[in-house]
């Protein structure tokens, strides 16, 4: 018997919405992108610019930064 437990469909709606959800809009590049860049051992905005193209757009990471750093913290507090 597993302990885990069923996504709710609300759970399920939020999930699939990460796969679109922009991260660098100059340069459309998507949420599970940098997931992968992150999970792949990106570990600084540099790191993940090298890898995605992120930061690299019109607006040079003003708005994608924010964004980056948060993802990259949150991956940090689950090792």
């Amino acid at each position: 018997m597993s302990s885990t437990r069923s996504l709710t469909t609300e759970e399920k709606r939020q999930l699939m919405l990460l796969k679109f959800r922009p991260v660098c809009i100059c340069n459309t590049i998507r949420y599970p992108r940098v997931t992968e860049a992150i999970d792949r051992g990106a570990r600084t905005i540099e790191d993940v610019a090298r890898a995605t193209g992120c930061t690299t757009g019109e607006c040079a990471g003003e708005r994608c930064r924010p964004v980056i750093e948060a993802m990259l913290a949150e991956a940090q507090a689950k090792l």
